[in-house]
């Protein structure tokens, strides 16, 4: 496969060879006002929290979308100029206020958008819906356990079962007074899903692999169940017993992706269903070994299909259906047909499925054993967007090209700098960025890009991106580090976006002397310069554990939080001009 060589292990290998390397930083100024950013960044992102109606569960709760439901304007019915002009296609969903709208026809000044009745997402495939789970009521008229959780209070392990109560809603008092009585520094963790659907099909969390939170975002006022590349390897495992035909399933997600890309490169799949190595399986995944920002599928006829379907962080119904003419693929108003291939039953009793390393942050999962109409996939879609507040139909896109200080190494629960900046505004937000990346492989992430860009109105990117290329895996020299930064600008310019360029950090061995003078002197054509790291700046000093981790090359979580607000209040502008 191409670009095996770049694979997981070569990843963590090389992240590990940073801190073994750095042994001389550049010295910032130590009068840097880091601690007084972060304090208003954070102060900023509680304010955020609060006006969405979020709560700070043990402090730290991130609430996506943005409290402003404009979303530019688009919080309003449909019109007869919402069409063809303005990157919208037959088929598109668009909601607010509750209602969703389909669009018939999309002449130029002549759109037909009709309404859809909207239910459940559960309620979509009827009694084929096999399984229906989450921190949400998925299926109509239920009632009753929703999660059961663990945490460690008082260094003792407590389970506890969260309900779905008659009004739909999940028991956020209970789950707040165990958040507030867990030990510091430990999660909730979710070790059982509860099967909405009536058949009984509960899902558990994989055995020594208890990594998906509850309590750390909430999207549409919904809490999730999130992972992170920092949360590891594990998820969920469904009952033996549950089997699917391989030309006849929907496995479907309500919520976010923190990443465009593949989420880690270990195991960048948010899907596999089969038993893994068993010749069997099915896997979906975002990225492949290439890097390309692409969802890919894979099945017994192709190790590795890349389809044209690009997976946005903003909330959106995600889903893939198999029929006997193949896959069909959405996410949000984005879909995409592939020819078939194999799946097959789980003959060996193994796990029938199994959730790797992902950034995914879903308030539902829902799974149906038979080929979907059309009708019920979009049913379905249309029925998520109502339930969680999503809107299909922005058209504003921001992009951030760039590496392991985009992408989130070492951050839980998928809370990069990018997601978190969805707090400020309602955009469709793609993260392409992916640990380990050098400039030659951020090329690659541009053809997605540019997919993106094909009918949206506004469109913002962010490159971020150089440090790798030193790392005696690769020995890229400093000249070729700006020669691909000028690349891929230029193509992003192309494409239609407004670049920023984020200078390089002033980590030990960074080419930051050579892209700096390369920006100064505008070799690389950005149309704006970010520097968060220059002297008196909020990330000046890489020493500052308070916004650095220990390796001196990644911004923790609080680092993030100020990456989040220095870059929104440098480019938010262009989303109201």
């Amino acid at each position: 496969m191409p670009g095996r060589q770049h694979g997981p292990i070569t990843f963590r290998e090389q992240h590990d060879m940073k801190t073994r390397r750095q042994v001389a930083v550049f010295l910032a100024a130590m009068t840097a006002p880091s601690l007084l950013a972060l304090a208003l960044a954070l102060a900023l992102a509680q304010a955020q929290a609060q006006a969405a109606g979020c709560g700070l569960a043990g402090g730290n709760t991130v609430c996506i979308p943005a409290p402003d439901h404009a979303g530019g304007g688009l919080d309003r019915a449909p019109r007869r100029d919402d069409d063809s002009r303005r990157g919208y296609g037959a088929g598109d969903l668009w909601q607010a206020s509750g209602r969703v709208w389909r669009a018939v026809s999309v002449a130029p000044g002549d759109a037909r958008w009709e309404n859809v009745a909207v239910r459940l997402p559960g309620d979509a495939f009827g009694s084929h819906t096999v399984f229906a789970g989450g921190p949400m009521r998925l299926v109509s008229g239920y009632a009753g356990p929703a999660l059961d959780i663990e945490t460690v209070s008082a260094g003792r392990m407590v389970t506890t079962t969260l309900g779905i109560g008659g009004d739909g809603r999940l028991d956020t008092v209970a789950l707040q007074r165990v958040l507030s009585a867990r030990d510091p520094g430990t999660f909730a963790n979710v070790v059982r899903v509860y099967d909405q659907s009536g058949h009984g099909n509960h899902i558990t969390a994989t055995p020594d692999h208890h990594v998906v939170h509850i309590g750390a975002v909430r999207v549409g006022g919904i809490d999730t169940l999130s992972w992170g590349e920092e949360n590891g390897a594990g998820g969920f495992v469904l009952p033996e017993g549950l089997k699917v035909a391989a030309d006849g399933f929907f496995f479907g997600t309500t919520g976010t992706y923190a990443s465009s890309n593949s989420g880690n490169a270990a195991v960048p799949m948010p899907v596999l269903l089969g038993q893994a190595g068993s010749g069997r399986e099915f896997k979906a995944f975002m990225g492949s070994y290439t890097l390309d920002g692409f969802v890919h599928v894979a099945d017994t006829r192709s190790p590795d299909l890349r389809t044209d379907l690009v997976i946005t962080s903003s909330p959106a119904a995600t889903g893939v259906a198999a029929g006997p003419g193949g896959y069909t693929l959405q996410a949000g108003n984005a879909h995409v047909t592939l020819p078939g291939g194999y799946i097959g039953y789980n003959a060996d009793g193994g796990p029938w499925f199994v959730q790797g390393r992902n950034t995914g942050q879903w308030t539902g999962i829902v799974i149906a054993d038979h080929a979907p109409t059309t009708a019920q996939t979009q049913a379905f879609a249309a029925s998520a967007a109502a339930a969680g507040d999503y809107m299909p139909q922005l058209r504003d896109v921001f992009v951030a090209i760039g590496d392991s200080r985009t992408e989130g190494f070492r951050v839980h629960d998928g809370r990069n700098w990018p997601y978190l900046m969805q707090r400020f505004a309602r955009y469709q937000s793609y993260d392409f960025a992916v640990s380990g990346a050098t400039t030659r492989q951020m090329l690659d992430m541009l053809p997605a890009a540019e997919t993106v860009a094909r009918g949206a109105a506004r469109k913002v990117a962010v490159v971020f991106g150089g440090y790798n290329d030193h790392l005696p895996a690769y020995h890229i020299p400093a000249a070729d580090t700006v020669g691909n930064l000028k690349q891929i600008v230029s193509r992003l310019k192309a494409a239609g976006y407004t670049v920023a360029i984020i200078d390089e950090a002033q980590t030990g061995g960074s080419p930051r002397a050579a892209v700096h003078d390369a920006i100064a002197k505008g070799t690389i054509g950005a149309d704006i310069t970010i520097d968060p790291f220059a002297a008196g700046q909020p990330l000046a000093n890489v020493l500052d554990h308070e916004t650095w981790d220990p390796d001196t090359t990644h911004p923790n979580q609080a680092g993030h939080e100020v990456m989040a607000k220095y870059v929104w209040d440098r480019i938010g502008s262009l989303f109201s001009k």
